[in-house]
């Protein structure tokens, strides 16, 4: 059964109603067109009106607020374990920074063509079976990972991982929160589906530090990841239902492929994932590299990592809906903008700066994080046509994983030849070019028609990358 967003069937209804019908609805303000209307889309204003009279998000779906909750629990599944990787490769299987780099950054890379495939099973078969793969093949990881010893399955894990789990799960995620959310709501919807996020990144490593005192191989605190990981998994196929809008399941498997050519030509949405790859790649440090060094430089050990993981969830938690909700008014690009000084500054000076004001520095990287990751994926939605929506989300997850890919496999090899301190300085550089670059795709003067034939979309995706408000966040 599918889940048709509030007030799809109103639009349907008249999208071919002539301009100056009577019970047509008047045209929207121009800042408020993300793309060309399509049944399904929920994107007119008639719609958001209806949204903000029924009580704001609490008129959202009930399938919304069951995504969110699953993902706080999926989120404090993958943090049980995920945080603590670099750490088991490093103390238990004895492997350099260079070598956990290349193992974590290839795996990651390689994965990477698998996105497009996820984006198109989830446009044609629907964000469900997507969900369902992604969550098996973490638990597979983290299940492994407590019985393996061999290097070789290791890496056959976090390939199979790289490709079907969590990356798979950010593609339907997304396009699902963008099936069940009309246009003036999305940005707030993508908030708060990141404090679900956040949360479960803070109950992760909290639930993992004691397991893994008692159990320093971390194989207790792996196998309870994979537990919880299944707890989702049940949720999923006894609670949720499918949201793919109707039109975006139309054709053969093979046509839906052919979306990609679509995507490839939207000129706006490469320049802006181009940029995008520079927080990436600063992001990408915080999880596989940043451990290491700390250890290295101001003996921070598993536990204090976890109780700085703890800092970093909570923070973002707690800023991550407030500061979109007053700063999403503002000018997107110059918010992100914002957002890659804070995750390269903060990323940056973690290296110089003594324990314990690393917190300082988790805290700056918590709000870039809060600022990056929502707006970049709202920005995103709105460049996509209703059909394509899974496809787009697909190839930003694939340029969202391939920029982190590059924090470890370039990372690793910085630290060991540049030293900690000047593999990090160069994080923060990065993330001070993508401060400068982001306000650049504000005045870049393409044509409206630089993605190709669809040019109502194009169009939009100009105003957005000009850096018009793609929409009210209120």
């Amino acid at each position: 059964m599918e889940v048709v967003p509030e007030g799809a069937a109103r639009q349907s209804q008249r999208r071919d109603a002539p301009a100056g019908d009577a019970g047509s609805p008047g045209p929207p303000a121009p800042d408020s067109i993300p793309a060309t209307p399509s049944p399904g889309e929920g994107t007119t204003a008639d719609t958001a009106r209806s949204t903000h009279i029924g009580g704001g998000l609490r008129a959202l779906p009930r399938q919304y607020w069951l995504l969110i909750a699953g993902t706080f629990v999926y989120a404090a599944g993958v943090e049980m374990c995920y945080p603590f990787q670099t750490l088991y490769l490093n103390q238990r299987l004895g492997l350099s920074t260079t070598s956990i780099g290349v193992i974590i950054g290839v795996t990651l890379f390689a994965g990477l063509p698998f996105q497009i495939v996820g984006g198109a099973i989830a446009d044609r078969f629907g964000r469900r079976p997507v969900l369902i793969l992604a969550i098996c093949a973490s638990m597979a990881l983290f299940i492994g990972l407590g019985v393996a010893r061999q290097l070789w399955l290791v890496i056959a894990l976090f390939a199979f991982e790289a490709a079907f789990g969590w990356a798979q799960y950010l593609t339907a995620s997304n396009a699902m929160v963008t099936d069940l959310t009309p246009l003036s709501r999305r940005a707030d919807a993508f908030s708060i589906s990141r404090v679900a996020m956040n949360a479960g990144i803070t109950m992760g490593p909290l639930v993992a530090a004691p397991l893994i005192a008692l159990d320093p191989t971390f194989r207790t605190s792996f196998l309870g990841a994979g537990f919880v990981c299944g707890v989702f998994l049940v949720m999923v196929l006894s609670l949720f239902r499918e949201t793919r809008p109707p039109s975006a399941g139309r054709g053969s498997f093979r046509f839906a492929f052919h979306g990609y050519g679509h995507v490839l030509r939207d000129r706006r949405l490469l320049a802006f994932c181009a940029v995008a790859l520079l927080p990436l790649y600063c992001f990408g440090q915080i999880w596989v590299t940043m451990p290491i060094v700390l250890g290295d430089l101001h003996g921070v050990s598993a536990q204090m990592w976890g109780i700085l993981l703890v800092a970093y969830g909570a923070s973002t938690a707690i800023l991550q809906y407030p500061v979109v909700r007053v700063l999403g008014r503002y000018d997107h690009m110059l918010l992100l903008a914002l957002a890659s000084l804070c995750i390269g500054i903060g990323t940056g000076s973690a290296a110089f700066v003594p324990w314990p004001f690393t917190f300082a520095c988790v805290i700056t990287i918590s709000f870039g994080i809060v600022l990056l990751v929502p707006i970049s994926s709202t920005v995103v939605s709105h460049l996509a046509p209703t059909a394509l929506r899974g496809r787009y989300m697909g190839f930003w997850t694939m340029v969202y994983i391939g920029g982190y890919a590059l924090g470890p496999l370039l990372g690793g090899w910085a630290i060991d030849a540049l030293g900690g301190r000047g593999a990090f300085a160069a994080v923060g550089a990065a993330g001070l070019l993508g401060a400068v670059l982001f306000p650049l795709l504000r005045t870049r003067g393409w044509s409206a028609g630089g993605a190709g034939s669809a040019s109502g979309a194009s169009a939009a995706a100009g105003e957005v990358l000009r850096g018009d408000r793609p929409g009210p966040v209120v």
